[in-house]
């Protein structure tokens, strides 16, 4: 593996050391027990939120699920992915178990000795990480593995092997024939995912979702996490709806959707997604409550405006609108109660869940001064200032790519944060955050929008 190239090759020392650090906090993470006792906040339920969370690798140590077992309502549920989170956590710690008995060390001589055990548990691991990430942690043994592994494939050229050529941009130097299996060049991502080198990542992803066409969903949907770190929203969104195409009854796709879309200020393709989620999202599911809260609050802020006789049509739609916000809460609300059941502890009280509570439980001063009963006042209200909210949003990323303003981010080195938006200069209205990004927006789209008065 080398990480200035898309070509995945087995992991060298080289390309080791570059994830040494993070997967040593990953092991230090697994000691940790995330349970109803835990002092410290968590963000329960969906994390992909508002905040657009990728999947940390640094808390892959515990998952919401390993509540389940430790609180012993592993059985009180029958959501397919809980099943699949313990298959796949399952199957990996079998795997470990095999892995801990095979000696450190990729002589020829060790390596012929346990080339089967090698074949067999590597197959295993990349198995598990590729039906959930989340039940596999990064370690040291795991990536002496992946050397022995590639010393294997190097020597034997095993069946399924196949090679690419890796090109060498200095003058008069040699092409290097590279030898790959599907589960080498899993290992490339896995190694690169739970490091957070998400750009390599995303390079490897590339080159896997064009060789293996049985892989391709997932290899999709883990480029789309790695889109989401890196703040590239727009190849986010690109890559999980190409997995939807391929596949449409993954329906978490559609709740990682809705909140890419919520937290770039397209609500109807939020509520699209949404509501697509809910229709068909398992009752249990650990997403459910934030899929709700959203749809409230998208919902809410779609109500008409300007009704101003009570028995107009204009005022009869916007009562409906009222109503089915207000369902949406309700139901909001018993699945976070359900979600209490399972899991022990509430949903986290992100952007979404946090906008929903504060919209609904909005109440209006009557004449008298009291709070009146009548909640309809203080959600219209609402729904006017969320309105703007997203319509409006202010100029926050990139017309192109979606990258935040975040260049205050004071945890980088100067030379790493990123470089401040540039405003349209004719309309003051979008901004962007490279040349090439404001010239590829403006050929797609804002030549036609541009206000240059």
């Amino acid at each position: 593996m080398m990480t200035d190239t898309p070509i995945p090759l087995a992991p060298t020392d080289g390309a080791i050391a570059e994830v040494t650090a993070a997967t040593e906090q990953v092991s230090l993470n697994e000691e940790h027990v995330h349970d109803e006792n835990c002092q410290h906040d968590h963000d329960h339920g969906e994390q992909e939120s508002s905040g657009l969370a990728a999947s940390n690798p640094e808390t892959q140590g515990r998952n919401d699920y390993d509540l389940l077992e430790i609180r012993g309502t592993k059985d009180q549920t029958t959501d397919p992915l809980v099943k699949t989170y313990f298959e796949a956590k399952e199957l990996y710690q079998s795997a470990m178990e095999r892995l801990n008995k095979i000696p450190e060390g990729s002589d020829a001589e060790l390596i012929e000795t346990h080339k089967d055990d090698i074949v067999s548990v590597t197959k295993d691991l990349m198995s598990a990480f590729l039906s959930d990430e989340k039940a596999c942690v990064m370690n040291q043994r795991i990536l002496k593995l992946a050397e022995q592994y590639e010393a294997y494939v190097q020597k034997y050229n095993p069946e399924n092997t196949s090679t690419t050529t890796v090109e060498n941009e200095e003058e008069g130097a040699e092409q290097t024939n590279t030898i790959y299996t599907k589960d080498s060049v899993v290992f490339v991502i896995w190694i690169l995912f739970g490091g957070q080198q998400y750009s390599h990542c995303v390079q490897t992803l590339g080159f896997a979702i064009n060789e293996f066409e049985s892989l391709r969903p997932r290899m999709l949907e883990l480029r789309a996490s790695c889109h989401m770190a890196l703040r590239n929203y727009k190849a986010c969104t690109e890559d999980l709806e190409e997995v939807l195409n391929i596949q449409p009854d993954l329906t978490e796709i559609h709740s990682m959707l809705g909140n890419v879309y919520y937290a770039t200020h397209q609500a109807q393709d939020s509520i699209s997604h949404f509501r697509a989620f809910v229709e068909a999202a398992h009752p249990d599911s650990r997403t459910l409550p934030n899929a709700y809260f959203a749809l409230a609050t998208l919902t809410l802020q779609s109500a008409p405006s300007g009704a101003s006789k009570k028995k107009s049509n204009q005022a009869l739609k916007q009562a409906a609108v009222l109503k089915e916000a207000q369902d949406f809460y309700g139901k909001a609300q018993q699945a976070d109660v359900r979600f209490k059941e399972l899991y022990g502890v509430h949903t986290g009280l992100n952007e979404i869940k946090r906008t929903a509570v504060m919209a609904f439980q909005a109440r209006s001063a009557g004449r008298n001064g009291l709070l009146s009963t009548d909640s309809t006042p203080a959600l219209l209200e609402v729904s006017e200032a969320l309105k703007k909210s997203f319509k409006s949003p202010g100029i926050s990323s990139c017309a192109n790519c979606s990258r935040p303003d975040n260049v205050a981010n004071d945890d980088r080195a100067p030379e790493l944060r990123p470089k401040p938006l540039i405003k349209c200069a004719k309309c003051n209205k979008v901004a962007y955050c490279s040349r090439p990004c404001q010239i590829n927006h403006w050929n797609s789209a804002h030549k036609n929008t541009c206000n240059k008065k």
